[in-house]
């Protein structure tokens, strides 16, 4: 069967760099620039999608499970990136409900065996080493949406029961099948073609921020439009909080300070007890019975 590679998306040559190393520097940013602005409108094109699968990721980690990133080479180092940075306590503070996975085992990113890609069944084995059960949320990343170790992730997870999306840049991707949801924003040839770290990862940073930063918000680690999950371990942190207070509240600083202080530095209940005028017992019960800040105050 003749390898169709050439013939995806992401593959074909753009005919607009052709020239890229002869243009001036301006040219060259100023056409990158054109190129990128396709990725706003190729993500728009999948937010129908995109709001599905937020929806059921939400579900899961409501209810005890957690959202997987599995992919290879560059798009599996975005789901790392972005699972990395959402979990961290100075972002949202999740915990463990976000975990990265990436073919090749990449202790070190820049040694990470570029073979491991290749192999569709290393994809349900690295699923497995993670406990992943019916109670997570699977997203297969994959630009060229046929890398065979994500297909084998995802055949995985349609056979064991387990939800799961994949994310790719082409149009007819060969994993589809194995989805139960498609995101593919093809935000079409790349500036060099099939460096899809350019127009492609742009495309899929995009989602997976949206996907992360819409269920973390919907599952109350954002009040208003502001981090609530900011860790006080240092002067600068315990400040930042402070801060927060002054912002969510147009209380005063000192007043920030003091109701932080009470809570031992616990931003929510110190934030209902000022918009509520409630004591700090009060608070936490509010929080123990309700859990999300946003559905009290």
């Amino acid at each position: 069967m003749k390898d169709k590679l050439l013939s995806l998306s992401t593959e074909v040559r753009n005919q607009a760099s052709m020239n890229l190393p002869h243009m001036t520097v301006a040219e060259a940013t100023a056409l990158m620039n054109r190129e990128d602005e396709n990725c706003a409108d190729a993500v728009k094109e999948v937010l129908p999608v995109v709001n599905q699968v937020i929806e059921e990721v939400k579900e899961k980690i409501q209810n005890g499970g957690r959202l997987i990133f599995i992919g290879a080479a560059h798009s599996g180092f975005l789901g790392s990136l972005d699972a990395m940075e959402t979990a961290a306590t100075y972002t949202f503070g999740t915990g463990i409900e976000l975990i990265p996975i990436v073919a090749g085992d990449p202790g070190d990113i820049m040694k990470t065996d570029g073979s491991a890609e290749d192999s569709e069944e290393n994809g349900p084995i690295d699923l497995q080493k993670h406990n992943v059960n019916t109670k997570d949320f699977v997203i297969g990343l994959s630009a060229s949406g046929r890398t065979p170790y994500v297909i084998g992730a995802l055949k995985w997870c349609k056979e064991n029961g387990i939800r799961c999306a994949g994310l790719v840049n082409n149009k007819g991707a060969a994993l589809a099948p194995y989805c139960d949801y498609l995101m593919d924003p093809t935000p079409g040839p790349e500036v060099v073609s099939g460096s899809t770290r350019l127009k492609a990862g742009t495309c899929q940073k995009m989602v997976l921020n949206i996907i992360t930063t819409v269920v973390m918000a919907q599952l109350g680690h954002v009040y208003q439009n502001l981090m609530i999950n900011v860790p006080p371990v240092s002067d600068k942190m315990r400040t930042r909080l402070a801060y927060i207070m002054t912002q969510a509240t147009d209380c005063t600083m000192e007043r920030a300070r003091e109701l932080l202080a009470e809570c031992d530095y616990s931003i929510k209940p110190a934030l209902i007890m000022q918009v509520k005028g409630v004591s700090k017992e009060e608070a936490l019960a509010e929080l123990e019975k309700v859990g999300n800040i946003n559905k009290i105050i």
